[in-house]
């Protein structure tokens, strides 16, 4: 005999929020997140980094419609959605990445020192 199934069962468990705190986003992911003084935003994240004082995880998300450069620590209980789309992002083949300004260009920064310096 066939038992009866529970589609609505199955439904239920695959809907279940995602809990950013265990499985973060990726750089380059698009999400949006809620702020208690601007309400919900949305933006592309750049790296995820450790308070020193807490240790509570935040992400550095750059925001939309604002100007670039501009960053925002947001810690991962605030993130409502994430595309997951960042790895597409990064890998595009005609190099029309969107491109994040914070970053580290202390090496390149350093042979451009290394350039100039006179040889002796």
């Amino acid at each position: 005999m066939n038992a009866p199934v529970k589609f609505d069962v199955i439904a239920a468990s695959s809907s279940k929020p995602r809990d950013f705190v265990m499985q973060p986003p990726q750089s380059l992911d698009r999400i949006t997140f809620n702020t208690p003084d601007d309400g919900v935003l949305a933006g592309y994240v750049s790296v995820i980094r450790q308070h020193l004082g807490n240790g509570q995880r935040f992400a550095w998300v750059e925001l939309d419609n604002e100007l670039a450069g501009q960053f925002r620590g947001v810690p991962l209980a605030d993130i409502i959605t994430s595309d997951d789309a960042g790895d597409l992002r990064r890998h595009t083949w005609n190099q029309e990445a969107k491109r994040l300004c914070l970053g580290d260009y202390s090496s390149c920064l350093r042979r451009e020192f290394e350039k100039r310096e006179p040889q002796s």
